[in-house]
């Protein structure tokens, strides 16, 4: 980052167009170096794309173009279908308010039985638009878009409505700079002269499935603006433009006992269920993946839930969590020696699943798991076309790029990610973001995270989801990672540092040249030392020594002086230092004699104060997490409460 004092901070919520055209430029110069690490031929592509939007945004574009505002009014019109969905007339409404922030301007939208002329911006399939088929849209899948500009119309079309939102979000980012970092926190740049160069050109994201599953972040407008989708919850029904792979409810992961549990079938039927040691498991257990019943049960009752619920796309078939007492029964062995892999019995049972539903239900998926013991890719089975696998990291290091990283977890994960490449048409990663055994610890994974979604794409994985702290906000950098990840979801080629950059700057403003020496600091130290990072472990965990928390704090401490006079920026840099605050009293708390006292041995005894001096680092703790909301400290129950009152009954006042 360099010198903090050369660091030339701007507002993230209003920029005026010479400041707008220098921001690009910058961007302009990162994408260079960004897009160089691909080789030439993406780097010439985001080179050209960002040169485009450069001489868009300054409404200095050579030969035609159309003009959406100057001056503070109107140069065109939106018009929509007379029976728009509800989709389409979102985006008309999205458009018309962005627009009014950047320019003044107040568009008016107009439906296609109105007369036509000069100046109108077209969203989706209406009377308008005829001939659209001949324009590439049948490559863009459901969620890709068209944009063309001349000097009398501009279109944004797809195969969706959902595609025509998109591209008006498309729109306002590449052309307009635009950012939407979390649900509460955008950038809208004032502009006097909007305009769009002529143009026809297609946009469509490198992967179908993209979600970011953290509390933070669900909300259904952020998710729509940076044009993420889910399997799960219902919230982008309607005018978000819907998701297209949704769920069964109840019946996205771990689902064996969902479909034949123990209480309904065991005693009776006990050869339903995963044999170990020559028993068949009640509790605690898989199912039996050979057995024909099985078979049969789980079909008719999928494509009974399938048609019950038509909204839903997908159903899933998969194991159930939290043990590894799959089926040793002979035919379910017999099959896994075959295959090297225990992925065999369950793909055996998915894809017969899977080739039931096909025939009562065309179009409809059957997804499971390659995770814990089903990750490794069977030798020789197929994956049929209409079934989902859904690959697991969660055994990986997140210190390093799982492209390059040399860590003995890693490299097993490539192997598997290849072979399951190679056998499976739908191939998703479900990856993580936090550190679950303690959600408050720095998880320092920040670059990692867009580097992994490149290297998926690039081996031709089809969907990916960051789980991250999904139970209670957060602090630290979640929502950072979140707005990261969707970026890197639709085009793997944006930029990390591109990303990381804006997002800070946009968050944070004056104090972002600390945050991003405080990213750098820990994600550096963990890649260059090679020090695994895990999602589960210890309070204390060897990513995080003593003396990095002791830097990061004082970056922390830097950031809060910087925006010692503004007041929402203060508190977001607080809500992100409690993160950092947790590590250290964490890490001083079983330290005789530096933070806490004991009553007995600190083998033996309980704490029963703080030393003066540590009081205002518990005590700012105790305030902001109070502030942000914060629940959990770790996944499972609610126990931020606890932790809370346990802290508060060691200040002298409480006691």
């Amino acid at each position: 980052m360099g010198d903090i004092s050369s660091h030339r901070w701007r507002s993230a919520a209003v920029l005026d167009d010479a400041s707008f055209q220098r921001q690009l430029q910058r961007e302009v110069a990162g994408c260079r170096s960004v897009f160089s690490l691909g080789g030439g031929g993406r780097m010439k592509k985001g080179l050209l794309i960002s040169l485009a939007l450069l001489g868009a945004a300054g409404g200095q574009a050579q030969g035609e173009e159309f003009v959406i505002a100057e001056g503070g009014e109107a140069r065109c019109r939106i018009v929509v279908s007379s029976d728009a969905p509800s989709p389409v007339k979102y985006a008309a409404e999205e458009l018309q308010k962005c627009v009014r922030e950047m320019s003044g301007a107040a568009l008016p939208l107009v439906t296609d039985a109105e007369g036509e002329k000069a100046g109108e911006i077209c969203l989706g399939a209406s009377g308008r638009t005829k001939g659209l088929a001949d324009r590439g849209l049948s490559s863009l899948g459901e969620d890709g878009y068209l944009l063309e500009a001349s000097s009398a119309r501009l279109l944004i079309a797809g195969n969706s409505p959902r595609a025509v939102l998109y591209g008006v979000y498309g729109l306002l980012e590449d052309r307009f700079g635009c950012r939407w970092f979390t649900p509460t926190v955008s950038r809208i740049p004032k502009i006097d002269r909007l305009a769009v160069e002529s143009c026809q050109e297609t946009h469509r994201p490198a992967l179908a499935y993209r979600e970011v599953m953290l509390f933070d972040a669900w909300d259904p407008v952020w998710y729509s603006r940076n044009r993420l989708n889910t399997t799960g919850p219902t919230f982008l029904k309607d005018r978000y433009g819907d998701s297209p792979w949704r769920h069964v409810p109840n019946y996205s992961v771990h689902t064996f006992g969902r479909f034949i549990s123990a209480d309904e079938f065991y005693d009776t039927h006990p050869e339903y269920f995963s044999e170990v040691d020559a028993k068949r498991v009640r509790e605690k257990g898989q199912l039996c993946c050979t057995n024909d019943e099985v078979a049969r049960i789980i079909s008719e009752r999928a494509i009974a839930l399938l048609r019950a619920h038509p909204e839903a796309r997908v159903i899933s078939v998969s194991q159930n969590d939290g043990n590894t007492n799959y089926c040793r029964c002979p035919r379910c062995a017999a099959i896994d020696e075959e295959e090297k892999s225990h992925a065999g019995q369950v793909l055996f049972l998915v894809n017969r699943v899977a080739e039931a539903v096909e025939k009562e239900l065309p179009g409809r998926y059957v997804q499971t798991l390659a995770y814990e013991w089903s990750r490794q890719a069977p030798r020789t089975m197929k994956v049929r076309d209409n079934v989902i696998v859904w690959l697991s990291t969660i055994r990986c290091s997140f210190s390093q790029p799982l492209a390059s990283s040399e860590q003995p977890a890693n490299r097993q994960f490539r192997r598997d990610l290849q072979r399951w490449v190679e056998i499976c048409r739908n191939l998703w990663v479900w990856d993580y973001g936090t550190y679950f055994s303690y959600y408050l610890i720095p998880f320092p994974n920040w670059k990692v995270v867009p580097d992994n979604i490149r290297f998926f794409a690039a081996q031709g994985v089809r969907g990916v989801q960051l789980q991250d702290n999904w139970q209670s906000p957060s602090s630290g950098l979640s929502q950072m990672n979140a707005y990261v990840a969707a970026k890197h979801l639709w085009n793997p080629d944006y930029g990390r540092d591109r990303a990381i950059n804006e997002y800070l700057e946009g968050v944070y403003g004056p104090a972002a040249p600390y945050i991003r020496r405080y990213v750098d600091l820990l994600a550096d130290k963990v890649d260059r030392e090679t020090i695994p990072v895990s999602i589960y472990g210890s309070r204390t965990p060897p990513f995080l020594p003593l003396e990095a928390l002791t830097e990061a704090d004082s970056l922390w401490e830097k950031a809060e002086e910087a925006v010692s006079g503004m007041p929402e920026f203060l508190r977001r840099v607080r809500v992100s230092r409690l993160s950092v605050d947790y590590a250290i009293i964490e890490h001083y708390r079983f330290k005789p004699n530096v933070m806490v006292f004991y009553e007995g041995s600190p083998a033996r005894g309980k704490v029963v104060g703080i030393k003066p001096e540590y009081e205002a680092r518990v005590r700012r703790f105790l305030e902001v997490c109070a502030q942000a909301g914060i629940t959990h400290i770790r996944e499972g129950n609610a126990d931020c409460a606890e932790y809370v009152q346990w802290l508060k009954s060691l200040l002298p006042q409480t006691k």
